[in-house]
């Protein structure tokens, strides 16, 4: 029979599960309770957070949320890091926090990101990619560059076509003084 304190538990998993645009299963045995803090505060910053879950009740959540997918996260002692904004920002802070901290025993597993199960590799290359800002700035960066283009491109045919106009009326000014 479940107990008050398990059904709670389900219930913020599958409120998670439900509004998570990421989850990845990271391995956290071996990491002392210092690691842990600096690793839930590098995610938190990212707008992120990690929830060490038993996995039956995550099993029974995602059963309950009709994700099945989050299911294939429980193997073994878990930890799942759930991002509700972005993709990236949660992927990068795990993946910077494993890279700066070379002896942790953190790993990823696998991840469900936007709905699909993906691999360790997956989410390694996601948190590659630029952010939104950079990404948006590039874009912006790159329609400016191009408006200044044709802005030179017609501002020279303009100055072009003045000095046409004005060589034509000196021309017909000198006709007319030889006529």
């Amino acid at each position: 029979m479940p107990t008050p304190k398990k059904i709670e538990q389900v219930a913020e998993l599958k409120d998670r599960i439900s509004r998570a645009e990421i989850a990845i299963a990271a391995s956290y045995q071996g990491t002392s309770v210092a690691e842990q803090v600096a690793l839930r505060s590098a995610l938190r910053e990212a707008n992120a957070e990690m929830r060490v879950v038993k996995n039956t009740l995550l099993k029974i959540a995602a059963t309950d949320a009709g994700l099945a997918q989050f299911a294939e996260l429980a193997d073994g002692p878990t930890a799942v890091v759930f991002g509700f904004d972005d993709l990236v920002a949660p992927a990068r802070a795990l993946a910077n926090y494993i890279k700066d901290n070379a002896g942790t025993a953190v790993e990823i597993r696998r991840a469900v990101v936007s709905g699909e199960v993906v691999d360790a590799a997956y989410v390694m290359d996601l948190a590659t990619v630029p952010s939104r800002e950079e990404l948006l700035s590039r874009i912006a960066g790159g329609l400016v560059g191009k408006v200044r283009e044709l802005m030179m491109l017609l501002d020279g045919t303009t100055r072009e076509f003045a000095g046409l106009l004005e060589a034509r009326a000196v021309q017909l000014e000198s006709e007319g003084e030889a006529g």
